[in-house]
């Protein structure tokens, strides 16, 4: 389990760091040792000090589903913000 944990980790700050530093996302995550209480992931989108747009927020009862989930939303938001970008670009070049 501990090494499950470690790698689903790993793979997170992998994409998410990155992303982090491109588009400025600041995230919140929350494990609680109490069975009642869900885990929680958010990240946010920042405009300098201003919270914008909430961009993941995953809540499960073990914290590496959370990080499972919390990834492929990451994944398709990097695509959206690319697919996004390509096409700005590629209307300025035309």
């Amino acid at each position: 389990m501990e090494d499950e944990y470690k790698e689903i980790v790993r793979k997170f700050n992998e994409i998410y760091n990155p992303l982090r530093k491109r588009y400025n996302l600041r995230s919140h995550i929350h494990s609680s040792i109490y069975e009642s209480e869900d885990d929680l992931i958010e990240i946010w989108e920042y405009n300098g000090e201003t919270r914008g747009k909430c961009i993941v927020r995953e809540k499960e009862t073990e914290i590496i589903d959370c990080y499972k989930r919390a990834i492929d939303e990451l994944k398709n938001y990097k695509q959206e913000r690319e697919e996004k970008e390509h096409g700005r670009s590629a209307a300025m070049a035309g």
